[in-house]
């Protein structure tokens, strides 16, 4: 079976979680997938991260989804149902996250890195990327929440027509629809995404924190929920040293800095 492992790397409150596979597209073997929910799980108790990108090694895939030699070696009941867990594991680690989570698509996006790119906040993508659930080539429908989120961006005919056929979606058709934010070419995507991380990871965490968990409310539990949420926020965040602090840097017209306090 293809070794493979994801390498996180810090640079200030961002911290990069990269795909690497080579030797197999980027797929992404049981360990690895254990491995992104541990490194997921662990950044919620780090207060100086801020950002949390997904990125794959290399230019030509982001990630190729499930391994096959990996599928190929389930033989039991217990097998399935551990793909399946650990599938709603990755799933709920980042739908759960408090933190921005950012997904930097280079080339191939498919099967399951469609599905952890549907869970992020933002997906940008190289002019080189595509996007494709494929499934059904191998008998099986996506099994972590792709195709139940993925109906939620785009219209039904098209959604099952990728699904059936396993057709692929352009950069500029999930623009068009709204799943991807932005594209950039090729040899200035990193450097223009980094500008745009820069300013994330300046954002206020309190507040950011709490829109988060105000939208994960109105998503899993209900509207009402959400709205209690939402008063609790208005009404806490205006008590922030983060709030007092950056109302006086505007007054001053300076730029305020976010501490999380």
């Amino acid at each position: 079976m293809a070794e493979g492992r994801i390498i996180a790397e810090r640079r200030g409150g961002i911290l990069y979680l990269t795909i690497s596979n080579p030797d197999s597209f980027n797929s992404v073997t049981t360990a690895m997938r254990e491995d992104l929910i541990r490194n997921v799980r662990e950044a919620e108790f780090d207060d100086s991260i801020r950002v949390i990108v997904l990125k794959g090694a290399g230019e030509k895939c982001f990630c190729s989804g499930l391994s096959m030699e990996m599928l190929d070696s389930i033989s039991c009941m217990e097998d399935r149902h551990e793909q399946w867990v650990v599938g709603k594991r990755i799933r709920e680690a980042l739908q759960e996250s408090t933190k921005i989570l950012v997904a930097a698509v280079k080339g191939s996006c498919a099967g399951n890195a469609l599905e952890i790119s549907l869970c992020c906040d933002m997906v940008f993508c190289a002019e080189n990327s595509k996007f494709v659930l494929p499934e059904m080539n191998i008998g099986l429908t996506p099994g972590c929440g792709g195709a139940i989120e993925l109906q939620k961006h785009i219209p039904y005919h098209r959604f099952m027509e990728m699904v059936l056929l396993c057709d692929r979606m352009s950069p500029a058709e999930a623009v068009h629809y709204g799943f991807v934010n932005k594209v950039f070419p090729l040899d200035t995507m990193d450097e223009e995404v980094d500008k745009i991380l820069d300013k994330l990871a300046a954002t206020p965490p309190l507040a950011v924190k709490g829109l988060k968990e105000q939208l994960y409310l109105q998503e899993n539990v209900g509207i009402e929920a959400a709205y209690r949420k939402e008063y609790d926020l208005c009404i806490g965040l205006m008590g922030s040293k983060d709030f007092q602090n950056a109302v006086k840097a505007f007054l001053k017209k300076e730029k305020p800095v976010f501490k999380g306090e």
